[in-house]
């Protein structure tokens, strides 16, 4: 199911080594049994990274530093079991790592689901599922910070809310500008294509009169590895720039499989790409579905409920 990639640039990055040792510990059950030892990483460093010809001291010295990243990621692991509680389905035990989900608690999965997503490259029949149902899921996740009574939509191209607002921009446009109480600018060139412009994402709050200032959030959904390059594509003015007429400005999110946080206050990446928008990480993402009344596994969209079942028949089998 899962092909993995352990290079020295994996291995030597606290994020990235900490996501496939959670791959390795709750989707390889014949191999480690839903646990993951010192042992076994040393096993992998000698087989992929130092070959067959393992034997010198050299080779041992270099063994002994990559085992330094198997420690800092196993303290990660153990401030994402403190961040995420119940949620969490991994823990630490006398150095090692185990993968022991609550039963009961059945937002693991939500969290097994976006490990996937943010992992997609590494599982080819999954990879085009898990991006198309990932904007399904931060759909359900926005639900969460809004109201009841507020559109929350996908305006992506070939999604069904997409489909049911009007497939071409010259259609979808009229009808989001509608949405907003704004006006589409009479120069405006739509395309008969369906153009998304850089807005995956749309909640709008009405107040049920026809003022131009709902309050409304375009957000930007993206599984790529470098996501922070996504993260100006929702902006209101620019995506729409000569072809709606906003005259407020608006929240933007961006929303990330991915779990790029070392502790409380520091991300692996540099501050540049974490501002300027609402950043939603795996983390805010669980958080969010943790809250939304209308995401349990009996309720879950299809396309998410079909991905989630060929998960959990990769799960150790004692879960």
């Amino acid at each position: 199911m899962i092909d993995f990639d352990w290079s020295e640039e994996i291995i030597r990055d606290a994020v990235d080594l900490t996501d496939c040792i959670e791959l390795v510990v709750a989707f390889s059950d014949d191999d480690y049994g839903g646990r993951f030892t010192h042992a076994d990483f040393q096993n992998i460093v000698q087989s992929e990274l130092l070959g067959d010809d393992y034997s010198s001291f050299f080779q041992g010295e270099q063994v002994d530093d990559f085992s330094a990243s198997f420690e800092v990621a196993v303290d990660l692991i153990k401030r994402r079991a403190l961040w995420l509680g119940a949620i969490y389905p991994f823990k630490e035990k006398d150095g090692e790592v185990w993968f022991e989900p609550q039963t009961t608690e059945k937002h693991y999965l939500s969290y097994l689901f976006l490990l996937a997503c943010s992992c997609h490259n590494r599982i080819p029949s999954l990879k085009h599922a898990l991006r198309v149902q990932f904007e399904n899921l931060c759909k359900e996740a926005m639900r969460a910070l809004f109201p009841d009574w507020a559109e929350v939509f996908l305006f992506s191209q070939n999604s069904d809310d997409r489909r049911e607002l009007g497939w071409p921009a010259n259609k979808a446009i009229p009808a989001l500008a509608k949405k907003l109480n704004a006006q589409v600018e009479p120069d405006a060139q739509l395309p008969d294509t369906q153009k998304e412009y850089g807005i995956d994402l749309i909640a709008i709050c009405s107040f049920g009169d026809e003022l131009e200032y709902p309050f409304f959030a375009f957000a930007q959904c993206t599984v790529a590895e470098e996501w922070w390059k996504k993260k100006h594509e929702a902006r209101a003015r620019q995506a729409l720039s000569g072809v709606v007429r906003l005259n407020t400005d608006h929240t933007n999110f961006l929303l990330i499989p991915h779990f790029p946080r070392i502790n409380a206050t520091e991300w692996r990446e540099g501050r540049p790409h974490t501002i300027d928008c609402i950043l939603c990480d795996r983390y805010r993402i669980c958080r969010l579905l943790e809250k939304s009344n209308s995401f349990t596994q009996q309720n879950m969209p299809p396309g998410i409920s079909e991905i989630v079942q060929k998960i959990q028949e990769h799960l150790p089998k004692n879960h």
